[in-house]
């Protein structure tokens, strides 16, 4: 029988990140967490097995260790997208758009991390499922409140459900990226935001300001940190 040729020996820190992304490797190539095992980890990572154990105590701290790395690069990428106010004369719905955008290129050149945040697979673990809700709910939050600055400049109406919207909008990006992964030829990251587009323009506007994003925001800014008075003025 051929030996396996033993692993080249790495510095902790990246023999750690070695061993996540086998485990992601795996997920995604199964698309079941059922596989996943210290054995089946240190195999496909070249490994014996208590090289996996100085590192992660058990398969759930192995699988908790993966989903909270992807918590952080997901939200990572995400936070990069949306720009810092003021946006002095962007366009909120470009904000928007190029949020999007900014994720749907995360998607693409990261299949592996979002197919499992997207597209959980068979025999998630509750406390995976659970971590996975708390992602969303953090890009919701983070969505929540482009819009609700974005609503405010694009002089929207007051009545819209700024919540309800956000989780609209967010289903509406993560059934692109499911779409995006698993078909990729035919949901384009271009078809995709031309239909964001179009969804965004069935939201009534008034008139955009004459001196741009920059005004908005200046009197935004007025209205926020203005004093309530009294009928006599004081």
């Amino acid at each position: 029988m051929r030996r396996r040729r033993p692993a080249p020996r790495l510095p902790p820190e990246q023999r750690r990140e070695q061993l996540l992304d086998t485990t992601l490797g795996l997920i995604t190539e199964a698309r079941s967490f059922d596989p996943i095992s210290m054995e089946s980890v240190a195999r496909a990572a070249g490994v014996t097995k208590p090289v996996v154990y100085d590192f992660f105590a058990n398969r759930g701290e192995l699988l908790a260790a993966l989903l909270e790395r992807e918590e952080q690069r997901t939200l990572s990428e995400l936070a990069e997208a949306i720009p810092s106010p003021p946006w002095l004369d962007i366009d909120p719905d470009d904000v928007l758009l190029h949020a999007i955008g900014t994720f749907l290129d995360a998607v693409r050149r990261n299949p592996s991390r979002w197919l499992l945040i997207l597209h959980p697979a068979e025999g998630s673990p509750e406390e995976i499922r659970h971590k996975v809700e708390e992602i969303r709910e953090g890009i919701v939050q983070l969505a929540k409140e482009l819009l609700t600055i974005g609503l405010r400049v694009r002089r929207s109406s007051t009545d819209i459900d700024i919540d309800l919207l956000t989780r609209l909008l967010i289903g509406n990006a993560e059934e692109g990226g499911r779409l995006m992964l698993l078909h990729p030829t035919d949901y384009t990251p271009e078809r995709l935001l031309d239909f964001t587009k179009w969804l965004m323009s069935t939201i009534p506007r008034a008139a955009p300001y004459p001196t741009g994003m920059s005004a908005a925001m200046a009197e935004l800014a007025d209205s926020d940190s203005a004093e309530p008075t009294t009928a006599d003025g004081t």
